[in-house]
């Protein structure tokens, strides 16, 4: 019978070709992770061009969801930056009472005592590892209204994260955020954050921590290697 092997150089030329669709794919993969981060936020100029085309009427909903916006960030940054648990009232004022928030860490609460129990273990508890942060929200587009007392958005923001150690951070996320109006008021009744895995300096840190135990790790392993090595040769 003839053999069916095939020939040494098909294979090294079949191995060359998933070497490149591999390094095509990741390509492609962080292209439009990088993309994705970088979507454009509204501007003031644009803002303003799509409220002056609306009704009246409409237009009014949007000043308040834009001057609700600018009031949430920064009672958002003000308990962010002072870490008191006394100045989370002014934020838990503009939540739902049925809030969801789903946090950067990927972690999920409901409700005002949930937000209060998450800022408390990250900010004051005992063992707490945040010191201070600050969020710079923009949004793409004017909200999207379900209905009058119900509206979407979605946007960017700049997070700055310092640390009990003292490394500090800043990321890039994506939010979506869904504002409901309760008793006259808008309310957050859902807030998700959403960082890139792409361009994210805390996974960046860790991978180089985890480069760092690899190689020294390798180096232990030699360094046994040789002393075992020695053993067994005087044996």
């Amino acid at each position: 019978m003839n053999s069916t092997k095939p020939h040494p150089a098909n294979r090294t030329n079949r191995k060359t070709h998933m070497k490149y669709a591999l390094y095509l794919l990741l390509a492609t993969s962080l292209t439009v992770g990088h993309s994705l981060a970088q979507t454009p936020a509204l501007t003031v100029a644009k803002g303003k061009d799509a409220l002056a085309a609306l009704a009246p009427e409409e237009r009014a909903i949007h000043d308040e969801l834009i001057a609700f916006r600018i009031a949430i960030q920064a009672a958002f940054n003000k308990v962010g930056e002072s870490g008191k648990a006394e100045d989370m009232a002014p934020l838990l004022e503009l939540v739902h009472p049925d809030v969801i928030l789903t946090a950067m860490n990927g972690q999920s609460v409901r409700g005002k005592n949930g937000i209060m129990e998450y800022f408390k273990h990250h900010m004051i508890d005992e063992g707490h590892y945040v010191k201070r942060l600050h969020h710079d929200f923009e949004a793409d587009e004017l909200s999207n209204l379900l209905k009058p007392d119900v509206a979407i958005n979605r946007g960017t923001s700049l997070g700055t994260y310092v640390f009990t150690d003292g490394k500090e951070f800043k990321v890039h996320t994506r939010w979506t955020a869904t504002m409901v109006k309760l008793d006259g008021r808008w309310t957050v009744v859902a807030f998700q954050f959403g960082p890139s895995i792409f361009d994210n300096p805390v996974l960046d840190a860790a991978i180089g921590w985890i480069k760092k135990g690899a190689a020294i790790a390798g180096v232990v392993g030699l360094l046994l290697g040789v002393i075992i090595g020695r053993k067994t040769a005087k044996r």
